[in-house]
């Protein structure tokens, strides 16, 4: 059976642009080959613009019911959403038939101590439709830096809310903020990490009040506001998105990149960093 995978060396192209990781590029390449040999099987001759809502939901539905875990199928769903997002994107296609569709309620994703790569990935996904949807770029842009400054910078929410714009400090694109709240320290982002938080800055009335993230009111932001933000993208990206999480994250990533729990302690601005016996073997193993 021959089939055809649309746009495949510059959907590559693109989600190493979007500086995603090997094994997530890998994951998605592979799910998307297998989605589309199974659109060959079951519509031959159906177009890359005729594909819609029903023809996807109908492929995640057939990998439920030949006993897939909600995991896998999830990680399905993810590379589904990112390739249509991409074909809307360059304007291959007009309607993403993924705009809506939604990952499965997953157990071990709500009781899980970090997020995964791909989730993620979703959940910047999530805000960027979140955003067009709702043609709001302010909101895009304060989205994005706040979730990345909790996933590349590991902020408490606590930090977050409190963040001045004084204690953010340019060298060309990459950022360096010292956090003044609780345990002084200095948190250094590379231009990619920092990209959202640049542009941030840059839209109009944002330095109006000396705190980088303010209410509707123009006023600090709550811990509990953020938090508010944060559960509403979750529950559309269906993810259980919470500040802790995304900091133990920024956790994760430190130790696979090789940094001691010392040195890890150290960026959290804590005395020391206490794991779970299960999260710190499952490191472990993946350090190997």
């Amino acid at each position: 059976m021959k089939f055809h995978f649309s746009y495949h060396t510059d959907y590559e192209t693109y989600l190493m642009e979007q500086n995603r990781a090997d094994l997530t590029i890998a994951s998605y390449m592979m799910e998307m080959t297998i989605f589309f040999a199974w659109l060959a099987r079951v519509h031959p001759h159906l177009e890359l613009h005729q594909i819609g809502y029903k023809i996807v939901t109908a492929f995640i539905d057939e990998e439920l019911q030949e006993g897939r875990q909600v995991s896998t199928v999830n990680k399905k769903i993810s590379a589904l959403k990112s390739y249509f997002h991409f074909l809307w994107l360059k304007g291959y296609i007009g309607l993403d038939p993924c705009a809506k569709l939604k990952r499965r309620p997953d157990l071990k994703e709500e009781q899980a101590f970090a997020f995964t790569d791909e989730e993620v990935d979703v959940l910047f996904q999530t805000i960027e439709y979140d955003a067009a949807a709702k043609h709001k770029e302010d909101a895009y842009l304060r989205n994005m830096a706040l979730v990345t400054l909790f996933v590349w910078g590991g902020l408490r929410i606590q930090e977050a809310a409190n963040l001045l714009w004084r204690e953010i400090v340019w060298e060309g694109e990459s950022a360096i903020i010292g956090i003044s709240l609780g345990n002084m320290r200095r948190i250094a982002l590379t231009a990619q990490e920092s990209r959202f938080l640049q542009r941030y800055t840059e839209r109009p009335g944002v330095h109006d009040s000396p705190f980088v993230f303010t209410s509707r009111q123009g006023e600090k932001i709550s811990p509990r506001s953020i938090q508010f933000i944060l559960n509403s993208l979750g529950t559309k990206a269906g993810l259980h998105v919470h500040a802790q999480k995304l900091r133990n994250t920024y956790v994760i990533r430190k130790l696979l990149a090789g940094y001691s729990r010392d040195d890890v302690a150290d960026m959290l601005g804590i005395e020391q960093l206490i794991l779970p016996d299960t999260v710190w073997d499952e490191v472990q193993a993946m350090r190997r």
